[in-house]
């Protein structure tokens, strides 16, 4: 108990030391905002409606201030719009009157609630204030209006000083006066005397001024009909500053001469000059709508240039690109002054000169600047081949750069320039390994692959023309030889391997030799000789050194590992029908398989004789010969291989013809009818 007394004793004296010290309204008013900022991390702009601000002793105090203190924080957040909408005033006004609704004071959450059914907003700030002597103490909220989640708080003690005194003391002359103590939104008698020290009343603030002078120039855009209504509504709209109070008639000026495609040399002049005075034109969207107007007519001129590029100095990352695309992408000036325009961008980057708050790298302003030109192919390619080779190339970077070499190469149609960067990407694999080096190597090759849709395979053809792949792959063998086994994947390594294997492209261990091969078919590992018959069925070139190991095979039997045999014999066979071979037992074999109940068996015979072609005319023959009518099914499968070897089959025309004679099989009879004229 003696300490819980002394902790509480030490207390009662700290305390007060730590209370709040009163600040400067303007250091106040910038806290709270960042406050609310600081809650808001979404790239989304955040709804939010400020209520306004009531004293804690209504009766007592006057209700200026607080209209003033939320008229700050409201043009504060305003001047954020990327990070807030701030709904306007009069419409809150509007809608809480409509509701009988009371707009002011600290909100509950369950009025929070409801206010956010009835407005589009997501989040809700309101507050109160209570004067004493020296100071006055503020606290505020946000809340969400679709949980009733209060956000943040906020506290703070504001000085009071002589011109804040004088919203206190203009109230106190309002109420004995008879007027009415709820002040209107923005008391401009008050505001006037704080900023400017002057006591001359003004009946409107300057915010109402501009909302009415834009909604008196608006109804001008309706009419531009003539050259003469357009100078007119020109010359009206440049003797308001293109300012963000306002200026904001400009936003309607611009929108409509872009709407009607309309370029008074004047008005780009005047913009021009508006652009020179923004020092941040990342957080200022009158630059972006200015440069955006310019290239709506497909060009830049000279002032124009001359006014962007110096807002290009003050952009930084994630921002470049747009004003690149406005200024140089989307454009239709002589390449040559486009390409100079790029150098002096890439000239101010290399020399740290590009960018703010701080220059941006010479890496970020290359890959902001390809973007920016992603409409523009010949201007990718000459940035390409005259700044990438001066990149700092890490893993990251790499991937950014195979990224966009691969979209240039689909994008091409020109053979020339398509071979040109073909060459670029075979440089850049030879030049460049890291860490997923094998999946976009594989991955541009497997580009090439048709599928089983036609209209697929016609972009595929296109994009990917199947003449290059074989440039591809002879310069770069040793590249998919060493990243084929990398994949961690063993359906993705299996198909690395294929592919390896179909283009002739060796791995060690893993494709063998026709000297390895030829061992392994002699040898008596059934699995071993079904992996290599898995390949060598897809290689294009198979050395016929290992045609009698191919033929050994189709004369084993199995007692214990039938199936596995069968399939080896049946991958053996289509070998064989590859290397045509002119063996007569390995023929013969192949017709006896063509009746087989085996479709894997039978079909891959079919195949091998149709593909060896004229050696396998006589044993078909001799197979037809030897069959009865009990055998129309096998006829009618023999008749077929010979129709399909087309002239090669005349040997078989008096068997064939002698057999129309005689059979009754209507299905036979047509498919004889059929491989007679094919073989004439």
């Amino acid at each position: 108990m003696k300490n819980l007394f002394c902790i509480l004793l030490i207390s009662f004296f700290v305390v007060p030391s730590l209370a709040q010290k009163a600040k400067d309204y303007s250091e106040i008013t910038t806290e709270l905002v960042q406050k609310i900022e600081s809650t808001h991390t979404s790239s989304t702009p955040l709804r939010i409606a400020v209520v306004p601000f009531v004293p804690s002793n209504s009766e007592k105090t006057s209700k200026a201030f607080g209209e003033y203190l939320t008229e700050s924080i409201t043009g504060k957040l305003s001047e954020n719009p990327k990070k807030f909408k701030v709904f306007e005033r009069q419409r809150l006004d509007a809608v809480f009157k409509e509701n009988e609704l009371m707009l002011s004071g600290m909100m509950k959450p369950n009025e929070a609630l409801k206010i956010g059914q009835l407005l589009p907003i997501d989040a809700l700030f309101s507050g109160t204030y209570t004067k004493l002597k020296s100071y006055i103490d503020i606290s505020g909220r946000l809340i969400d209006v679709s949980s009733g989640e209060i956000l943040t708080s906020y506290s703070g003690r504001i000085k009071l000083n002589k011109n804040i005194k004088t919203l206190f003391e203009s109230s106190q002359l309002s109420t004995s006066t008879n007027q009415p103590n709820n002040i209107q939104p923005a008391n401009i008698t008050i505001i006037n005397q704080i900023n400017n020290g002057s006591a001359n009343p003004i009946k409107k603030s300057k915010e109402e001024m501009c909302k009415e002078k834009v909604e008196a120039f608006k109804p001008r855009l309706e009419d531009l009909s003539t050259d003469d209504k357009i100078k007119s509504v020109v010359q009206e709209a440049m003797k308001t500053p293109f300012d963000n109070q306002c200026g904001q008639l400009h936003y309607y000026m611009i929108s409509a001469l872009s709407r009607y495609h309309l370029y008074p040399v004047d008005y780009k002049k005047f913009l021009a000059n508006t652009l020179d005075t923004i020092a941040f034109p990342t957080n200022d969207d009158r630059a972006y709508e200015i440069v955006r107007y310019w290239a709506d007519d497909k060009t830049i001129d000279d002032q124009e240039w001359n006014s962007g590029f110096v807002a290009v100095k003050k952009v930084g990352n994630y921002t470049l690109s747009s004003y690149i695309g406005y200024l140089i992408g989307r454009v239709n000036d002589d390449q040559s002054i486009l390409q100079q325009r790029i150098k002096l961008v890439m000239d101010l980057a290399k020399n740290q000169r590009l960018g703010l708050p701080r220059p941006i790298s010479y890496n970020d302003a290359y890959f902001e600047l390809i973007e920016g030109l992603d409409k523009n192919q010949d201007l990718k390619i000459y940035t390409y081949e005259n700044f990438s080779p001066a990149l700092n190339v890490d893993s990251k970077t790499a991937h950014r750069i195979f990224s966009k070499l691969d979209i240039l190469y689909k994008d091409e149609t020109r053979p020339k320039e398509k071979t040109k960067i073909l060459n670029w990407i075979i440089s850049f694999f030879q030049s460049y390994s890291f860490e997923k080096s094998h999946e976009e190597l594989y991955d541009f090759a497997f580009s090439y692959k048709l599928t089983t849709n036609e209209s697929t395979n016609e972009r595929i053809r296109k994009e990917y023309p199947s003449t290059d792949l074989p440039v591809l792959v002879n310069q770069l063998k040793s590249r998919f030889t060493e990243y084929a086994p990398l994949s961690p994947y063993n359906s993705q390594k299996e198909d690395r391997i294929n592919f390896c294997v179909q283009n002739d492209i060796p791995i060690s261990g893993v494709i063998p030799t026709s000297d390895e091969a030829d061992q392994i078919l002699k040898g008596q590992n059934l699995d071993e000789q079904l992996r290599i018959l898995k390949l060598l069925e897809q290689m294009k070139n198979v050395s016929r050194t290992i045609e009698p190991s191919l033929i050994s095979t189709l004369d084993r039997k199995s007692l214990d590992e039938k199936e596995k045999l069968t399939e080896i014999q049946s991958l053996a066979v289509t070998v064989l029908g590859h290397l045509k071979t002119s063996n007569l037992k390995a023929i013969e074999r192949m017709t006896q398989m063509v009746s087989s109940f085996n479709y894997n068996e039978s079909d891959r015979a079919k195949a091998a004789l149709i593909e060896i072609g004229k050696p396998s005319v006589q044993p078909l023959i001799k197979r037809l010969q030897a069959t009865t009518e009990q055998d129309d099914g096998l006829r009618y499968q023999i008749i077929v291989i010979l129709g399909k070897i087309g002239k090669d089959a005349k040997p078989a025309e008096a068997t064939l013809q002698g057999l129309l004679q005689k059979t009754t099989n209507s299905d036979v009879r047509y498919v004889i009818e059929a491989t007679l004229q094919a073989i004439k």
